[in-house]
């Protein structure tokens, strides 16, 4: 009997397996891969080097991208190749500089048909392809080192020689695409960035070598469609993307790289294009950036400007609103062009676009739920209007604040409120402690009218250690006055609770309850209503380029409940110049 089970286990995975290999040829099958582009296949279709090529010409912004990809293309001729190290057990540093490499020698080649860029290129490629590995324990190494040599291999193939070929499409298929087969046991089970990442390279890789083994790069590709189905469903019904501004950036990039790489090799998007929380992403992405041209940088964001995203170009041609890229142009414009990665992105798309005298968004407010829930408002898209942004969810996992309900606002082209993670955050302290980050704050609701905006959140679950419930609601008025109410049922013990706000401006305690702030010759007064048991603070005094903590402390009793309503407004009003002038004498 015992035999028998055996046999019978062993019968029912054969069945399993047999049927798996089913529906992935199935999968595989639905896209018509006898009609795959030739090389160039990925991303450039029939007509666009000709467009690009003659893009500069109409568009100075253009000019600026060319100019700037070739001159950096140009460091590269002479640059001595990639050699194999890893930091911290990781490969990123060298796959990410491999990818622009590559990308831009390709580029620049396509371009004048140098073939001095080639050469470079070949060199790298051939540097990067003799590695003992690609770092197959972090999928992500692999994947962002395949997608690099697949755009070198593809866009350069009738340029290199047969010997470089048959090395660089080797190293795709046994260092890139076969690796992911036995990398990380969690490779299609991972976080939606590295999701994105993985998934894209890949496709790239079995896309440009697809001749070299083709049912196994059509399973792969039919594998990563499969598992890039939890990325999308991470962007929700509203397309909010799960963390953040940098992440968003990053992820959303190699989404859309993916998208049109079967678009230009498959003449298909793989219905992903049709997803409408993915699509949103470039409005998305704008709504992150402040009249300032700051960004709303809360969890583990390193920017705090925003920065060109070629990728918003895609999706802004996509959906044809290039309204969603007139931030993007006034940074060329203002020669503010970083050296992304993805940047010839930018020339092969806005050479089928039409970026003349391009208007600014229409669209105010941004609302989404999911693990990162945001409200943003602002009341217009030019440098002095106000700016309103909060966030609920969860914080960084790996840092040991909670940002929920956190916020930044600008005023009158000031930020007056910033946001500082790792040091100081704009929302509760109770007893010198904050939240737990094993606790969700959920967005309850989003709204605008014609008299106010704002949202509602419920922080409890981010502070039931210290309270019973705690709510806070925001609401910006007609003139873009901002007040924070937060309602605090505390629990069976006394508590002392610190609303704060961090800010770069001078701060004074201008009366018990008021705190007046200055920056850039401007003025905005923080007050609180409960004047019976609310003393104004200020934690910290700001250094030249530093940030203060400001605001007040309201002492809670055992059970008790209160509600701390503070508002940010640059009205003196006469009760605030009375108390000013009694501090002065």
């Amino acid at each position: 009997m015992h035999f028998f089970q055996i046999i019978m286990k062993k019968f029912l995975i054969l069945i399993i397996y047999t049927c798996l290999f089913v529906v992935l040829s199935a999968s595989a099958q639905s896209f018509d891969y006898a009609t795959i582009a030739p090389h160039p296949r990925l991303l450039l279709k029939k007509g666009d080097v000709s467009k690009m090529r003659e893009l500069p010409a109409k568009s100075a912004n253009a000019q600026s991208v060319h100019n700037r990809i070739m001159a950096v293309a140009d460091g590269y001729l002479n640059a001595e190749p990639l050699k194999y190290e890893k930091i911290d057990n990781s490969l990123s540093h060298l796959s990410a500089e491999a990818l622009k490499r590559i990308f831009y020698l390709s580029y620049a080649h396509v371009m004048t048909d140098d073939m001095g860029y080639v050469a470079a290129a070949d060199r790298e490629m051939l540097a990067v392809s003799a590695f003992e590995d690609w770092n197959p324990t972090n999928l992500s190494d692999v994947a962002e080192m395949t997608m690099a040599l697949s755009i070198g291999y593809d866009w350069l193939y009738r340029r290199l020689s047969v010997r470089s070929r048959s090395i660089i499409g080797t190293a795709i298929y046994e260092k890139g695409l076969r690796a992911s087969a036995v990398g990380d046991v969690a490779a299609w089970n991972m976080p939606l960035k590295e999701n994105q990442i993985c998934n894209a390279g890949l496709i790239y890789g079995a896309l440009a070598t697809l001749e070299r083994s083709p049912e196994y790069c059509k399973s792969l590709i039919s594998k990563c469609l499969e598992s890039n189905k939890a990325a999308q469903k991470e962007y929700g019904a509203h397309g909010g993307y799960p963390g953040c501004y940098d992440c968003a950036v990053l992820g959303s990039s190699f989404e859309a790289m993916l998208v049109a790489a079967l678009e230009s090799s498959l003449k298909t998007d793989a219905d992903l294009a049709k997803q409408e929380g993915f699509m949103r992403s470039a409005e998305f992405m704008s709504h992150l950036v402040a009249p300032s041209n700051s960004v709303f940088n809360f969890g583990d964001c390193e920017s705090q400007s925003a920065k060109l995203n070629p990728a918003k170009y895609w999706f802004a041609h996509k959906t044809n609103n290039a309204s969603w890229v007139a931030i993007d142009e006034q940074l060329i414009k203002a020669n503010q062009i970083e050296t992304d990665a993805f940047l010839p992105l930018y020339m092969i798309v806005s050479s089928s676009m039409n970026l003349s005298n391009l208007a600014m968004p229409t669209s105010k407010m941004w609302y989404n739920e999911g693990r990162s829930p945001l409200f943003i408002y602002r009341s217009g898209w030019a440098k002095e209007d106000a700016y309103f942004a909060i966030k609920g969810g969860e914080a960084a996992a790996d840092k040991p604040f909670v940002d929920a309900g956190s916020f930044v606002y600008e005023y009158d082209g000031v930020r007056w409120v910033v946001f500082d993670g790792e040091n100081t955050h704009n929302t509760l302290l109770f007893n010198g402690k904050g939240g737990s980050t094993a606790g969700i704050a959920e967005m309850q609701r989003g709204y605008e009218t014609t008299r106010e905006k704002g949202a509602e959140l419920d922080l409890t679950p981010v502070f039931s250690d210290y309270a019973t419930s705690v709510k806070r609601s925001v609401t910006l008025d007609k003139k873009n006055y901002l007040t924070i109410k937060d309602h605090i049922v505390n629990n069976n013990q006394p508590s002392m609770v610190e609303w704060s706000v961090a800010t770069q401006a001078n701060a004074e305690i201008v009366a018990p309850q008021v705190i007046m702030l200055t920056q850039d010759g401007k003025t905005l007064y923080l007050r609180i209503k409960n004047r019976g048991n609310a003393v104004a603070k200020v934690w910290k005094a700001a250094e030249q380029g530093g940030i203060n903590r400001v605001g007040f402390i309201v002492e809670l009793r055992a059970g008790g409940s209160v509600d701390i309503d503070v508002t940010l407004s640059p009205v003196k009003g006469n009760i605030i110049s009375r108390f000013k002038q009694q501090v002065l004498r």
